[in-house]
């Protein structure tokens, strides 16, 4: 068979209703199936293996499709291993949870003619509002984010390198080699760091769109996510040199004010953060049953940046040396 142009490169972990409702619209792609093939790791061994298969096989009838498992080693070890396999020059990275239109892969691999690096445009789900707060402080977030670029108030860079819906020629991608095994969240920013320090060309693709049906299964998931990412940012700085592009509190001086300053005023000590997050939280909830979204939202972008900042704390040991 001719090699393909792009190769799909998807993650999954523990997900298997997810990634069938991904195939079903990778199956509707405009690109030609001899131009592209999917690469699936599934990151663990586990109960719904069976399922995985099941979904797995069924897609491989239709699509141009391999797989493999492997045990539990996190994403970024997972996405190393389809890459590896893969001959295809270019690779398009995107979550277990994306909703590709049909021009996506289309979309992405044009836009590879004239950059190294592809950021493609995430979209909302049609009800984002109405899910739970911290669900919606994410879209909002992403939503900013992509509409800003697209608007050129800001550039598409390492920042906006998340691998929910990325590609990129795997000549670049060696040159700097695949992403950080160690890390398990921030993986795909460190390595989006590591492609902006070494010259690479980005772009913003409107049309590489897809719509994220993220599911995180609670409140506390997302809390602890939020203070894993501050524990791992302290990490990419020391790697990087400690480069101010990497450095951890560089949100908090470029951020949001009110957000620092309940970032100062909480962060001091862990009790205080606890009671400070959790009256956000309910303030926020009455908020939304007031109509008020938008405020409501902010309360989960607060307690977005305290957890983060105590992950910070953990990292360094001690309040006086996050002051520092």
């Amino acid at each position: 068979m001719k090699t393909p142009e792009l190769s799909l490169v998807i993650a999954t972990h523990r997900r298997p209703e997810a990634i069938e409702m991904m195939l079903r619209s990778a199956a509707r792609q405009t690109l030609p199936r001899r131009s592209f093939e999917i690469r699936v790791v599934v990151d663990g061994r586990d109960e719904s293996e069976p399922e995985y298969r099941r979904v797995l096989d069924a897609a491989r009838r239709e699509l141009p499709l391999d797989y493999a498992f492997q045990e539990n080693a996190g994403p970024a070890a997972a996405r190393n291993r389809a890459i590896a396999a893969t001959a295809a020059s270019r690779v398009c990275i995107a979550d277990d949870d994306m909703e590709l239109a049909p021009g996506f892969l289309r979309a992405h691999l044009e836009a590879l003619e004239r950059a190294d690096v592809v950021i493609g445009r995430v979209l909302p789900e049609e009800d984002w509002r109405k899910q739970p707060l911290h669900e919606a402080v994410r879209t909002r977030s992403m939503l900013d984010l992509h509409d800003r670029i697209a608007a050129g108030q800001r550039p598409a860079n390492a920042a906006a390198f998340i691998t929910q819906n990325v590609a990129l020629h795997r000549r670049v991608l060696a040159r700097v080699g695949g992403l950080d095994e160690r890390l398990r969240l921030g993986e795909d920013t460190e390595l989006g760091i590591r492609l902006e320090l070494a010259g690479a060309r980005f772009a913003f693709a409107e049309q590489a769109a897809a719509i994220h049906r993220s599911r995180i299964p609670s409140y506390e998931t997302w809390l602890e996510r939020q203070r894993r990412y501050g524990e791992n940012a302290v990490y990419v700085f020391e790697k990087h040199g400690r480069d101010l592009r990497t450095h951890p509190l560089r949100n908090l001086v470029n951020g949001s004010a009110l957000n620092a300053l309940v970032v100062h005023s909480l962060v001091w000590s862990d009790a205080a953060a606890r009671v400070g997050m959790s009256g956000l939280r309910v303030l926020g909830e009455a908020l939304r049953a007031g109509g008020l979204v938008g405020p409501a939202i902010s309360t989960h972008l607060a307690i977005r940046a305290v957890a983060y900042h105590l992950g910070v704390k953990a990292a360094l040991g001690s309040f006086a040396r996050l002051r520092q």
